[in-house]
Parts: C-alpha cells; sequence; structure tokens
C-alpha cells in the first residue's frame, strides 16, 4: 500500500469510490451516482487536485481524502456543481447548497473541511487513521490549525472513528447533524506515522 498525492490516472477510480460507497440507491442509481461523484469528488480534481491524497494497492486507487484548502475558490466554483447536480438528483444538490452555506461560516473559524472514503475491501484495516494523519501534516504545512466535517449523526460508524481519532463534537444542526472538529496541535502526540504498518509506504513528494 502506498500513500501518496492525485495522479490523474485516480480520477475514475476515486471518482467510482465514492459512489459505490455511498448509501442506498445512490450507490446503484447510476444519475444519483453521477450525483454523488459531482459533490464529492469532482471539485477538489478539477481545482484543487494537491489537496487530494490516495491509497494505492497493486497500482489502484482504493482510498483518498480530500481537503479544500482555498476557500474563496470553492465559494466560487463549488456552485456550478451544485447547478449540474440538479440534473441528477435535486434533493443533493439542495443538501449540497446548505452545506456550502455552513462551509462559507466555518472555514472563517477552522477551515480544512475535508471528506474521506475508503473501497469496501480495505475498510477497517487502519488505513483510514493513516490518510487522517497524513491529510493534518499537510493541513498544517499549509499553514492552517483544525481540520473538520459534519457527519450524520452519533449513530453512524465514521463518529466513532472520528471520535477515537479525537475529533471533538462541537454543535449539534437540525436533524441531528454534527460538527467535528480536530485541533492539530494534537496530531503529533496522538498520531505518530512512524508506528504504521511496514506495509504502507508514504510518499508525497
Amino acid at each position: 500500500m502506498i500513500i501518496r498525492k492525485f495522479q490523474e490516472k485516480d480520477r475514475e477510480y476515486l471518482r467510482n469510490i465514492s459512489a459505490d460507497t455511498a448509501m442506498g440507491s445512490f450507490a446503484k442509481n447510476p444519475k444519483k451516482r453521477e450525483a454523488i461523484k459531482l459533490a464529492y469528488m469532482d471539485y477538489y480534481l478539477d481545482h484543487e487536485p494537491q489537496n487530494v491524497i490516495v491509497a494505492e494497492n497493486n497500482g489502484k486507487a482504493v482510498g483518498y481524502i480530500v481537503c479544500s484548502l482555498d476557500a474563496q475558490k470553492f465559494q466560487t466554483e463549488f456552485p456550478k456543481y451544485i447547478k449540474k447536480m440538479k440534473k441528477y438528483s435535486k434533493i443533493l444538490a439542495f443538501f449540497q447548497k446548505i452545506c456550502l452555506k455552513t462551509s462559507k461560516k466555518l472555514d472563517l473559524i477552522y477551515s480544512g473541511g475535508f471528506h474521506i472514503n475508503i473501497d469496501k475491501d480495505n475498510q477497517g484495516g487502519g488505513l483510514g487513521t493513516i490518510l487522517l494523519t497524513v491529510m493534518g501534516q499537510h493541513i498544517l504545512k499549509n499553514g492552517k490549525t483544525h481540520m473538520y466535517l459534519i457527519t450524520k449523526n452519533r449513530k453512524t460508524r465514521g463518529y466513532g472513528f472520528y471520535k477515537h481519532f479525537g475529533f471533538e463534537e462541537k454543535k449539534r444542526y437540525p436533524l441531528g447533524s454534527l460538527l467535528l472538529v480536530y485541533d492539530l496541535k494534537n496530531l503529533n502526540s496522538q498520531h505518530n506515522l512512524q508506528n504504521i504498518s511496514k506495509d504502507i509506504q508514504i510518499n508525497l513528494d
């Protein structure tokens, strides 16, 4: 397994991972799959590929973590993807419009909003922790102090994963969504990449 920067050859692998791991019909319905790809991958690949980190296994991308570190560009460009989304899923487009408005406020306080995903065959082996740690270091190098995400509720598998990593619950939104924030000053003390498996190489050069 190799952790590295995004390469153009990864594009369709990453787009498909985002759709394959979506909930319910969004993973199966072709139109909804396209909406997911627009919502969670395409902006980052098109406009901030330097903030896309990939897990590769046997020459194939099997996981990723993406982050927007250019809040102004995100607010300017992402509405174009929301407009395209409406063609495939009006519900997801509406949800993303709300998220965009929320992120504008959060980026002023925390910056470092991210999205992570791993294909089903590679989940549960600690890869998520490594990707989060590597992205945290990347965000720090870019002068930011926090990373954050909004998760559906406390019952999701992701909630326990993020809490175990060290994220703190900062706010609860209507319908139960939660803002989770990680202070990157804790990164080196809590997550030491020196201790990762020898089977995983990190190469971000």
